[in-house]
């Protein structure tokens, strides 16, 4: 009985995430094809993170962070500045940096049949502290702020330098309130 309910909640949830893209394309735009097939992808594979059966693969860059504030070596704008690069590609893009506009809705869907085929999981929150999920998750977030608080010590200390963007933060751009 059980998986039937499952079976039928990821097909729905499969037919949620497909009739997205037209109601997308009506106001100029939407997700990809792919996009489209990596969210629905990522809501079938949720019961595997929650069993901590999908391993995540964090970025070399970001285990090798002891501290966000250790020295660099050598205190060059281009040592900062590939370093500041490597943690962009690691982190995605800084505060700084210019993002473009895009539609949520496609994360919204996934969001919550994610949600939904999670909650298929009896005992979700038992099974996840059992696995080490919860455990992996919380290392997986301090990785992501160490990292981000090491960029932001890095394009500090490219300031004081005198370094340019990418080692230093973009200059700030007023938005157009129109």
């Amino acid at each position: 009985m059980r998986v039937r309910h499952f079976a039928a909640s990821v097909l729905a949830m499969g037919c949620a995430v497909s009739l997205t893209p037209p109601a997308l394309a009506q106001d100029g735009g939407g997700p990809s094809a792919e996009e489209i097939g990596e969210a629905a992808g990522e809501v079938v594979l949720t019961p595997l993170s929650d069993l901590n059966l999908r391993p995540e693969r964090v970025p070399a860059i970001l285990l090798e962070i002891d501290s966000p504030y250790q020295p660099i070596s050598p205190r060059r704008c281009s040592t900062i500045g590939a370093e500041v690069t490597a943690l962009t590609a690691a982190l995605g893009p800084d505060a700084d940096q210019v993002q473009p506009d895009r539609d949520e809705t496609l994360e919204r869907v996934q969001s919550g049949a994610s949600s939904i085929v999670g909650g298929l999981i009896p005992f979700r929150g038992v099974v996840r502290q059992l696995s080490g999920a919860r455990d992996r998750e919380r290392r997986l977030l301090e990785l992501h702020v160490r990292g981000v608080a090491r960029r932001a010590y890095l394009k500090g200390l490219a300031t004081a330098l005198g370094c340019r963007p990418p080692a230093a933060p973009q200059p700030f751009v007023a938005p157009d309130n129109e």
